[in-house]
């Protein structure tokens, strides 16, 4: 995603130069150059410089043409402009400070420009050249030299270098406080984790992103403009993941996104809004404007395309040819099917092509890093490189043939898609049943609560209604999310305790979470402590003739990268419980669950995920819970 560096210059007023007076001093001028004052008149500030050839300031003249021409997207001029500053300083005899500390926007503009003009290897220097006078002047905008650095590495290919470059820009915090810089940080580094299958930590960073978007600056305000592009990045996620629901859920979003803010800035983002319409028009109507809209995407993609194919407009046709043979699909059109079929494997072909004639420009630069620099080194020998190719070659020829083939099964998988379908659900439907399903016994007695609080007149009722609504509503919300805020989780938790305690069962409750956790920044699996603290009440301290009580303690294991909650309750103990209720099929299907959770958890993550059952000597039971956790902070 770009991110115009024009958008910090705001600086200063406009200054009205005195034309009786024949001169200027050299003291003028430079409080021009390093002042508060910024709309500066070029061609009066031009006149100041050439009524006395002794005056310097031309660098910074020089860049002002630049800076003015990036903001009117006239990249040639850009570079123009900024190789006159680069020269007229290095012609001076006299290198004074004040005209050296220009040159790093100046090595910014260029940069830029020549990232839209698709010079990658000189934009990577550009960028370079002005975050090393970084480190001679201060210059407190320097994470977009960083963040250029990381735009340029992408587009060349070398992500895994771009991602260490956005994260070390994520960490810069008067550059994250700017949301445009924030938003396309957080979506930079989620679009790489998605490019990678990592769609969990991908999420997290989209999510990021949409925060960063309601982020309020003293000078630039919000950013909003790229909240459909985040809605949609969470569709697609989805999408891959064969959960259609949820991608109909982020796409309307998207939609609904894109006619209060925009349909953002970046390029092809009206495309994308156009899709994320058709996406909804397939699975819900009119099926028709759906094909024909998606129709019209792949004309528009492929003219856009025509000279070049980069990844994203291969990834976008991908989409778009997904989506229109479920449509096909849908109308039984086998014919339009088979042609659309042969349509994406010769587009597929056209970017293997032309991925195959790049290589060589490619394998001709071979970017390292330090630790704060990229240096640019040349292929040690002739026949190193020929090798190289050679190998290349034959590697994107594999992976044109196995893609082609991929292509071809495709038509096989989504004529199945319903199988497959059904066949997903049913491994996922005991791992989402507590995320999606509030126990239908307490869903029955908190109604019959309410009955009983209208009857009696009680002032309690509305506070009843207000709890049970909070509750219902985050089960609902975090239902659709894999990871939710430790903060919410205790947010639903308490509501549930109190309407327990206060309507139903008469106990007591505490809930301690660790000093040093911010529960903001921490985030669990969802609906996976609920289900034991009701199996505390409901089999355990209900059955007491004392005053019931449950403890819950939450920490981290920083070591272990767990979060262990425990719950301690004074009941008359597990297995007791067993015993008087026999009829336990709700909760011997919510242990399966979770035990099903913590497994995959495990797996995934690499964590001892569990939870452990232990009877006290003297009364109750303790639950420890190990869960795995994601916190702000991923390096």
């Amino acid at each position: 995603m770009g991110l115009n560096i024009s958008s910090f210059s705001q600086e200063r007023k406009m200054i009205n130069f005195d034309s009786n007076r024949e001169q200027y001093s050299q003291k003028f001028i430079d409080s021009l150059i390093v002042g508060s004052v910024a709309n500066i008149d070029i061609p009066s500030f031009k006149r100041l410089l050439e009524s006395d050839n002794n005056l310097h300031g031309w660098p910074y003249y020089y860049r002002l043409l630049s800076t003015n021409s990036l903001k009117n997207g006239q990249y040639d001029s850009v570079v123009f402009y900024c190789n006159k500053s680069i020269e007229s300083y290095h012609k001076s005899e006299n290198k004074r400070e004040i005209d050296g500390r220009p040159l790093i926007r100046t090595y910014l503009n260029k940069g830029h420009a020549l990232n839209e003009l698709k010079n990658y290897k000189e934009s990577i220097i550009n960028y370079q050249k002005g975050y090393d006078l970084t480190k001679k002047y201060h210059f407190k905008w320097k994470s977009y030299l960083i963040k250029g650095i990381a735009r340029n590495l992408s587009a060349i290919g070398n992500d895994s270098l771009a991602l260490k470059y956005n994260i070390k820009a994520s960490k810069d915090t008067v550059f994250m406080a700017v949301p445009r810089a924030a938003v396309a940080t957080y979506m930079s580094i989620a679009s790489y984790h998605e490019a990678k299958n990592d769609q969990i930590t991908a999420k997290y960073y989209y999510k990021k992103a949409l925060k960063a978007s309601h982020m309020k600056h003293e000078l630039y305000g919000e950013f909003k403009r790229n909240i459909p592009s985040i809605y949609g990045s969470l569709g697609s996620i989805n999408f891959k993941e064969n959960d259609i629901d949820s991608t109909l859920f982020y796409y309307k979003k998207a939609i609904n996104a894109s006619e209060l803010y925009g349909i953002g800035t970046f390029k092809g983002a009206k495309e994308n809004n156009l899709f994320y319409k058709s996406f909804v028009n397939v699975f819900e109507g009119p099926l028709e404007k759906g094909i024909q809209n998606l129709r019209r995407l792949i004309k528009d993609t492929k003219k856009m395309s025509q000279d070049k194919i980069n990844q994203y407009d291969k990834d976008f046709m991908v989409r778009i040819l997904q989506t229109l043979s479920i449509a096909y699909q849908k109308k039984g059109d086998s014919k339009e099917y088979s042609n659309l079929l042969n349509e994406g494997v010769n587009y597929l072909d056209k970017f293997h092509k032309m991925q195959l004639d790049e290589n060589l420009e490619k394998l001709e630069i071979q970017y390292q890093t330090k630790e704060k620099d990229v240096s640019i080194a040349q292929l040690e020998t002739s026949q190193k490189r020929q090798d190289i190719i050679l190998k290349q070659q034959r590697i994107i020829s594999y992976s044109l043939a196995g893609f082609l083939l991929l292509f071809l099964l495709l038509g096989y998988f989504f004529w199945k898609q319903r199988k497959l379908k059904a066949q997903y659900e049913k491994e996922n439907l005991e791992q989402r049943l507590l995320r999606s399903q509030m126990n239908p016994h307490f869903v029955s007695n908190a109604l019959n609560s309410i009955c009983g609080l209208v009857q009696k007149g009680s002032d309690k009722t509305i506070p009843y209604i207000n709890k049970l609504a909070t509750l219902f509503r985050l089960t609902l919300e975090n239902s659709r999310e894999e990871f939710v805020s430790l903060n919410d989780e205790i947010i639903a938790l308490s509501n549930y305790l109190e309407i327990q305690s206060n309507f139903s069962h008469d106990f007591d409750f505490d809930i301690v979470v660790e000093d040093v956790i911010d529960k903001e920044e921490v985030f669990i699996p969802p609906m996976l402590i609920q289900p034991f603290i009701e199996n505390a009440i409901l089999h355990g301290i209900t059955n007491t003739d004392i005053r019931g009580y449950i403890n819950i303690k939450i920490d981290l294991q920083y070591k272990n990268k767990l979060l262990t909650c425990r719950i301690d309750d004074n009941g008359i103990g597990y297995e007791k419980a067993l015993n008087i209720k026999p009829n336990k099929s709700h909760k011997s299907l919510s242990v399966n669950i979770i035990g099903e959770r913590l497994r995959i958890f495990k797996k995934k993550f690499k964590v001892n995920s569990r939870v452990s059952v232990e009877e006290n000597k003297n009364k109750g039971t303790t639950i420890k819970l190990y869960l795995p956790y994601l916190i702000e902070q991923i390096s």
